[in-house]
């Protein structure tokens, strides 16, 4: 489960709304308007996962993708977008975003987006684990011996 999102919307009742609904699943949530925001947030603080809408104001989602993974480290990001357009969808996933949800007014939504952040984060945990055993065993083999923390 997330535990810090950042989450990147130019309409203030749907960044009131997904702040109230992920924070009543135990998630803390900042909110900004657009992607220039997101990107200076994300330049003083750590984020376990970053949600974009496709349509902002001076930069959008996927201006926003594309510097978040020049990142080291970056977060994954899904792409939130209220159109039904699969394209767009398309589009998100080759840009590289983890996932994308389509936005709905009635705010259903955000339990969409809640499980994508999720899945998300347990992804990016998992990999960076594959990562760090990967280095254990190359050091091994370096050192010809077994690595083991408690030597």
């Amino acid at each position: 489960m997330p535990k810090n999102v950042l989450y990147a919307d130019d309409d203030p009742g749907l960044r009131r709304l997904v702040e109230r609904g992920l924070g009543a699943q135990g998630v803390r949530v900042v909110v900004v308007e657009d992607g220039v925001a997101a990107l200076e947030r994300l330049a003083v603080e750590e984020f376990d996962v970053v949600a974009l809408d496709y349509y902002m104001p001076r930069l959008d989602g996927f201006g926003a993708l594309e510097r978040i993974q020049q990142m080291p480290n970056h977060p994954p990001v899904i792409i939130v977008t209220g159109a039904q357009d699969s394209t767009v969808a398309v589009n998100a996933l080759k840009a590289g975003a983890f996932d994308y949800v389509v936005k709905d007014a009635s705010g259903q939504f955000v339990l969409l987006l809640f499980a994508a952040l999720s899945s998300a984060v347990d992804a990016m945990r998992q990999r960076r684990g594959k990562e760090a055993a990967e280095v254990i065993d190359a050091i091994e083999s370096l050192i010809g011996g077994r690595f083991d923390e408690d030597d």
